[in-house]
């Protein structure tokens, strides 16, 4: 896309305002109608993006079917063949204002004011709430005071029709932002509009205090503060305040929907009463202005109330996870078991083995740690290996982790790898994305605390690249798992079962990304290792003899006949620089951003590349994007 394209012979786009999780949102002009219009675009690109198209109508849906003066308005929704790929898209007014962050980054907004943008989040939510939907994801961020002094909530993007399901994406997910997020919404309960009362809850104390009730530093610690502990108590008169904001506040962030508000508009009367508070108590103060300001006036920012005790850190957590498990066509007899974790030795199309028991005393636990906890602990881990379905497991060692968190400290190793069997269990029960963006954090963690060589530092590496590859990331997996084989060998010697398994998995992912040759001298060289050490029945050893009789085969078939393909103009190394400018965004304006695009569609011959280069995954790194267009 690029300025002055236009959508369906109407919506010309003017300026790239921003991109959001799933869509790229413009500034454009409606020819018809004449008017500035905001646009946002999805472009269809597999699976996924058919997934977040779907999303995408149905906030079109939803949201169009609302009129309300403080939700944005919804003006059109269409399909449009756009640089020769399908692109729906969603028209809305266009607004110039700010969103209640960068109005609290600027400074505390007045009391009344607060309270007055709260009436009119409230009105809004109570109008979607009226029409069977819950926003799901009320936060500063999605509320904006436009430049006339009007409030609007934005981004029905993960609004759902409340049909009575929690918040889950169909891979298990929890949607949403975790600092504003409900207990039910964490652990996969009933969610109707209370828990939006609840994310409005966060926002008033933030509004009034410039903080927020919950500051943990990470997913789980947010998780454990709003499932666990209680807000700081607010004390209205530091802040300026009405005495009832404090009982509002309470009852709003209550951890039971029960004991909250029974809807918005029963909040938005509550702080209506509340508006007149200032004028009973001080006589001649002046009545507060009828109308919002764009304008906020600033005033330095109070001591934030005292924190919760630290909660210690652990992996993101989604709240739920699907049953299935995914059958593999492979079969690898398994390992003894641990001790202590999940069985063993999955198979070749599986996920890679734990690579070590619980064998070491925990680092950092807390000296109240009470043996008979960590006994508990590991029983109920044991239990949830043997649950009927992958699925199920992981929803019981997730419990377990959390548990974990809080009895023993995030650092202690027991801990640490409760979040690895949860993630373990994760990924069979197919949900990889969840996966790799767990381990991501967990393998930094377990750096930090067990140390870059310790055994289950490494498990967890090798858990993550395996994702990594079986997601079809094949590149960064080649990359993580020559760059972790060393470090395996090291610690457990070349003829351990775990080190050969990793070789194989090596030389199925160089087959996997096109290096035939690479893959059967890797076999060749692996299979006299595998037979001295397991057998030459093992099955391990007849699977590695397969796959190399199947790689000889297809490196042997004559070549297809390739259609023409024009012959990049620029290098390796050139094209690195600008893939790493735009994964950056390492521009002071749109027009530079075009040029880089343009530059490496010229230099590649490739259309559409920078779509390509921004949907990547996180842990594709722009070596392994130019490696995967030119080749190792």
């Amino acid at each position: 896309m690029r300025v002055g394209d236009v959508l369906d012979g109407r919506y010309e786009l003017v300026e790239r305002l921003g991109q959001g999780g799933f869509g790229v949102v413009w500034r454009a002009f409606d020819t018809r109608m004449q008017r500035q219009v905001a646009v946002k675009v999805i472009g269809h690109h597999g699976a996924d993006q058919q997934k977040a198209a779907l999303r995408f109508v149905r906030e079109a849906c939803a949201a169009g079917n609302l009129s309300h003066p403080h939700i944005v308005t919804v003006h059109d929704l269409g399909e449009a063949e756009l640089a020769g790929r399908e692109v729906t898209y969603l028209v809305m007014e266009l607004l110039v204002g700010r969103t209640l962050t960068a109005l609290l980054r600027a400074g505390l907004p007045d009391p009344e004011q607060s309270l007055r943008w709260g009436r009119q989040i409230c009105s809004a939510l109570a109008a979607a709430h009226d029409a069977g939907m819950v926003h799901r994801d009320i936060k500063p961020d999605n509320i904006m005071v436009t430049d006339t002094g009007t409030l609007k909530v934005l981004d029905f993007g993960i609004a759902q029709l409340d049909v009575g399901a929690g918040g889950l994406t169909t891979t298990g997910t929890v949607i949403g932002s975790p600092a504003y997020m409900a207990p039910e919404r964490w652990t996969g309960g009933r969610v109707d509009g209370r828990a939006d009362l609840y994310a409005f809850g966060c926002v008033l104390v933030e509004l009034c205090t410039g903080v927020r009730p919950f500051s943990g530093d990470s997913t789980p610690v947010l998780m454990y503060q709003h499932l666990n502990e209680p807000p700081p108590a607010l004390d209205p008169a530091q802040f300026g305040l009405p005495a009832g904001v404090a009982g509002l506040v309470t009852e709003l962030l209550a951890k039971d929907p029960a004991d909250r508000p029974a809807d918005a508009r029963t909040v938005e009367r509550r702080l209506a009463a509340l508006a007149g508070w200032r004028a009973a108590e001080e006589p001649a103060a002046p009545a507060a202005p009828a109308a919002a300001t764009p304008t906020v006036p600033a005033r330095p920012l109070p001591p934030p109330p005292a924190a919760p005790p630290a909660v210690p850190e652990a992996p993101p957590v989604p709240s739920a996870v699907p049953s299935p498990l995914p059958s593999s066509p492979l079969s690898l007899s398994p390992l003894p078991p641990a001790p202590v974790g999940p069985p063993v030795g999955p198979p070749v199309g599986g996920p890679p083995p734990v690579l070590s028991p619980l064998t070491t005393p925990p680092v950092t636990a807390p000296p109240a740690a009470n043996e008979a906890v960590r006994a508990a602990l590991r029983e109920r881990r044991d239990a949830a290996f043997r649950a009927p379905t992958a699925g199920e497991s992981a929803i019981q060692l997730q419990a377990v982790a959390q548990e974990a968190v809080a009895a023993l400290g995030s650092t202690d190793r027991d801990t640490l790898n409760a979040w690895c069997d949860f993630t373990w269990y994760l990924s069979r029960a197919g949900d990889l994305d969840g996966a790799i963006r767990l381990l991501t954090t967990l393998v930094e963690d377990m750096r930090l605390a067990l140390g870059p060589a310790d055994p289950d530092t490494l498990s967890a590496r090798y858990h993550l690249t395996w994702c990594i590859g079986e997601s079809g990331e094949t590149v960064s997996a080649v990359r993580r798992l020559s760059q972790l084989l060393p470090d395996l060998h090291a610690t457990w010697g070349g003829h351990d079962a775990r080190v050969l398994k990793a070789r194989h998995d090596l030389a199925v992912y160089t087959a996997n990304r096109g290096d035939l040759p690479g893959a059967v001298h890797q076999l060749h060289v692996l299979l006299p290792d595998l037979a001295r050490a397991l057998g030459e029945q093992h099955p391990t050893t007849v699977q590695a003899w397969h796959d190399l009789a199947a790689f000889q085969q297809r490196a042997a078939q004559p070549a297809r006949r390739a259609r023409t393909v024009r012959r990049p103009r620029i290098g390796p190394a050139e094209a690195l620089v600008l893939v790493r400018r735009l994964l950056a965004w390492d521009f002071a304006s749109d027009q530079e951003a075009d040029t880089c695009v343009g530059a490496l569609e010229r230099g590649t011959g490739i259309k559409g590349i920078g779509d390509w280069i921004l949907s990547a995954p996180d842990h594709v790194t722009a070596e392994d994007l130019v490696e995967e267009l030119y080749g190792p």
